[in-house]
């Protein structure tokens, strides 16, 4: 930050306090110093009218009845402490009108101290307004150094938005070519999609593969509470593009910048400034070379003059990976890292279905660590199956102490879980069924799809909600309708979730018929009406999947119980005993198709 604004505002404070100091203060007449021999015979012979006592006694003015050497007042310098009580006595007898002034600093130390205190307070007031005005605003948006550049080689994944932002790259490589064509580039480019997509590195792997500087800023660098700020870094941001253009321009969160005018709790400053980024992307100046990039998880809450073309004229949408995406990202975040021969990262992108780029980073990160804790050369398969463990289902709490009579609960609600799921929602694969705790979770049944799906049909959808009432419908048959436990409570949240999104978004129930319930589509709350067919299709469909759990917990009540007395005796149980186990019993599960 350049400090020489400050400096030169405290100089001129100084400056002009001394010079209204001088004008202000009245002119002191001067004053002849003498020896004190003269002002004591002065004393004797009774011509001084007043003494003052100065500088602790050091310094003794007198003001003379008739001026003599050309002035009124003559002083003489005495020894510090040599005037005495007795000597103010006798000179007061005299006539004399003897004054003492407190010891301490004299008026130009006082001067100097009340110049020196106000220009501090002047430097203080000028500092706080000139970095509140935004003045600041060029460190803040600095060029990125050429280090912190990517090129798409480090970023897995995002086919399809790599292909759309391809012609970014060719335009700030060679721009004559698009001109010789007529053609210009992209005014702006709007990042969407989920958190953790890579819509932050795609944007600097652009400016790396082009060559061009780029500037990184966030959303929320614009909001303040002054009036006036938000704009005027919008200005500097965009006259700092142009001095480097050219360049990208890179907002990260642009939702908090860029959200829709005119809803409520919105102020007027965050509208004025956005309206000034809206005039810089497309007004009087010239934008050559400057290329507006904006990332966000919430396109919902733009505004859609931000959208329009001229402004972010392209939408390039970075979604979860796939299979092929996933196994990519994984390649490029194993590089550098010593992995055992039995790390099969195809298959580890398999069973990751629904993970982001971010999330297959955290996970390999998290088993690097597990390697290093145990002391390993190299990952092996287990760090990486424990990572997903704890990233999925936490950390295992050793503090924990279950009873037996509470671990026997535990694990019949689990198996219910799992040999439900096995049933009723083949297509997801099991993966283990534990009772260890872990995170806020005492057991967990857990099941993954080995492929991406993207479309659900009702079977599945019916499917999930019976496997996640399996738990309670084991605690029904075992122990009992007066002996069910607190356990189904994230359960019934998952049930009632699915179902409702059956009803009210998909359409999947015969109560309600074909109609949306969604505010967009009704032009606001749906009726009271609505909601309660709602609410009565939801309930139907949750009791007849439980229904169908309690059948299922019955028709194989030997298998749940086999399962049960495994978890007790191992705490865990993978997926191949968990299949094993099931078949010997006569639970064979059947894939379903969509």
């Amino acid at each position: 930050m350049r400090f020489w604004p400050i400096l030169v505002a405290m100089a001129a404070s100084l400056v002009l306090a001394v010079v209204a100091y001088r004008l202000i203060r009245p002119a002191s007449p001067p004053v002849t110093t003498v020896a004190f021999s003269e002002l004591a015979q002065a004393l004797d012979h009774r011509d001084v009218a007043a003494l003052r006592v100065a500088d602790g006694g050091a310094r003794l003015v007198a003001t003379l009845r008739a001026p003599d050497h050309g002035s009124s007042q003559i002083q003489a310098i005495v020894p510090e402490r040599a005037v005495s009580l007795s000597d103010l006595q006798q000179w007061s007898a005299h006539g004399v009108r003897v004054t003492v002034e407190r010891g301490g600093s004299t008026p130009t130390a006082d001067l100097v101290i009340q110049i020196l205190s106000l220009v501090v307070i002047l430097g203080v007031v000028v500092y706080i307004v000139y970095r509140q005005r935004g003045a600041v605003a060029s460190a803040r948006f600095a060029v990125t150094p050429p280090s912190r550049h990517l090129t798409l080689a480090d970023v897995g994944g995002a086919r399809e938005a790599r292909a759309d932002l391809g012609d970014v790259v060719a335009y700030l490589a060679s721009p004559d070519r698009y001109k010789a064509m007529g053609a210009r580039c992209p005014r702006g480019v709007l990042l969407v999609g989920p958190p953790g997509t890579g819509k932050t590195l795609l944007a600097r792997a652009i400016a790396g593969e082009a060559g061009c500087p780029v500037i990184v800023a966030a959303g929320s660098d614009f909001n303040e509470v002054y009036v006036g700020v938000g704009s005027r870094r919008v200005r500097q941001l965009a006259k700092r593009a142009r001095e480097q253009a050219p360049c990208i321009v890179f907002i990260d969160e642009f939702d908090s910048l860029g959200g829709r005018r005119g809803r409520p709790n919105r102020s007027g400053e965050e509208e004025v400034t956005l309206n000034q980024l809206l005039v810089e992307m497309d007004g009087m100046e010239a934008n050559d070379g400057v290329v507006w990039m904006a990332a966000t998880n919430r396109e919902d809450m733009l505004d859609p003059a931000v959208r329009r073309p001229g402004r972010f004229d392209r939408v390039v949408e970075v979604p979860l990976p796939t299979v092929t995406d996933r196994a990519e990202i994984l390649r490029v975040h194993a590089a550098g890292r010593p992995f055992d021969s039995d790390v099969d990262l195809e298959r580890l992108a398999q069973l990751t279905v629904g993970h982001s780029g971010a999330d297959l980073a955290n996970l390999l990160n998290e088993a690097a660590i597990i390697a290093v804790q145990d002391d390993c050369a190299s990952i092996t398969n287990a760090h990486i199956e424990q990572a997903r463990d704890k990233v999925l289902l936490g950390r295992v709490r050793s503090g924990v102490v279950v009873g037996e009579a509470e671990r026997r609960l535990i694990a019949i609600h689990e198996a219910g879980h799992a040999i439900v799921g096995l049933v009723a929602c083949p297509d997801d694969r099991l993966h283990k069924v534990t009772i260890e705790a872990r995170g806020r979770s005492l057991g967990a049944a857990h099941f993954a799809p080995e492929s991406d799906r993207h479309v659900h049909p009702r079977s599945y959808l019916q499917g999930v909600i019976a496997k996640a009432l399996g738990g309670r419908a084991a605690e029904l048959v075992f122990l009992g309708a007066d002996a069910v436990t607190t356990g189904a409570g994230a359960d019934l949240v998952q049930a009632t979730s699915i179902a409702r999104r059956m009803v009210a978004e998909f359409g999947m129930s015969d109560e309600v018929g074909l109609i949306s319930a969604d505010p967009a589509a009704q032009g606001g709350p749906p009726s009271a009406q609505l909601q309660g067919e709602v609410d009565h299709a939801m309930r139907s469909i949750i009791s007849a999947q439980a229904r169908r759990a309690e059948a299922i917990v019955r028709a194989h009540r030997d298998a749940v119980e086999a399962l049960a007395a495994a978890l007790v005796e191992r705490e865990v149980v993978s997926a191949v005993d968990v299949y094993q186990l099931a078949e010997a019993h006569g639970v064979i599960p059947v894939r379903v198709t969509a």
